[in-house]
């Protein structure tokens, strides 16, 4: 295991190893549902449904999410978040592997407004167009493990839709890397924007830059840091970058030598 792989492993145990004592006031800005009864932390987005239900502002979650996200950016994404760990365990899975269209991107940020933010607001905390209604990362912690105690018995038809969106995420995973941080993830859209300001950020050697695509072939989020690295851009500084170092690790001028 790599330096990432461990720190995923100790971020997944650390955050849902509760035994009773909870630290629910606190926005960890990664997708871990607040709902598991392991969990450490409240989920961001949980929050921001909860309150755009009620018409009130979460100034807490905010500025716990703009605070780490200034400081760390999209390393959460990509160091942290155990529903991340667990796509990236499953690209690994031997499968035909293919990419994304650019414009797809953008789905995170409708997701973001619609079912986070302007469902809740204007139909209620409850509505069944919630981002919480089919969160992946809630069905994996809590709808999935409730179903296997009940035996799959008697099962609503909403567990069914969130069951059925959690194997779909899954296993378009196993085909495409971080396929859901990428296209849909609601907290993935907050952090983006802070990668072009945050303190940390992934650095190549840009001034000799030979463009050989190494760097590429090793993104997980299909990021192209040759073509920022060409223009003497960072190539950390990018709205999709989990800061996973492995263009740094690839860079023939660089080999992970560089400063973050």
């Amino acid at each position: 295991m790599n330096a990432r792989q461990i720190t995923q492993t100790l971020s997944l145990l650390l955050l849902n190893s509760s035994w009773g004592p909870e630290l629910k006031w606190f926005c960890a800005p990664v997708l871990n549902c607040h709902s598991c009864s392991l969990a450490w932390f409240a989920c961001p987005i949980g929050v921001f449904v909860h309150y755009a239900g009620y018409r009130v502002f979460p100034f807490l979650a905010a500025g716990a999410v703009l605070l780490l996200g200034v400081l760390l950016g999209r390393l959460l994404c990509g160091w942290i978040c155990p529903f991340g760990f667990l796509q990236d365990i499953l690209h690994k899975i031997p499968s035909p592997k293919f990419g994304l269209p650019r414009w797809t991107r953008g789905i995170k940020y409708a997701v973001l407004l619609g079912m986070v933010i302007a469902a809740p607001f204007f139909l209620g905390e409850q509505t069944l167009y919630s981002f919480c209604r089919v969160c992946p990362a809630s069905a994996v912690q809590v709808t999935a493990p409730n179903a296997v105690r009940a035996g799959f018995a008697g099962l609503e038809t909403l567990t069914l839709v969130k069951l059925g969106v959690l194997v779909a995420v899954l296993a378009l995973a196993v085909f495409c890397c971080r396929s859901f941080c990428r296209v849909f993830c609601p907290l993935g859209a907050l952090l983006a924007p802070l990668n072009f300001l945050s303190f940390w950020t992934v650095k190549v050697p840009t001034a000799d830059c030979k463009q050989c695509g190494k760097c590429d072939a090793l993104c997980p989020v299909e990021g192209k840091p040759s073509l920022r690295a060409a223009e003497g851009v960072d190539p950390g500084r990018a709205g999709e970058c989990i800061a996973c170092h492995e263009c740094r690790s690839a860079c023939p001028r660089d080999g992970g030598k560089g400063d973050s």
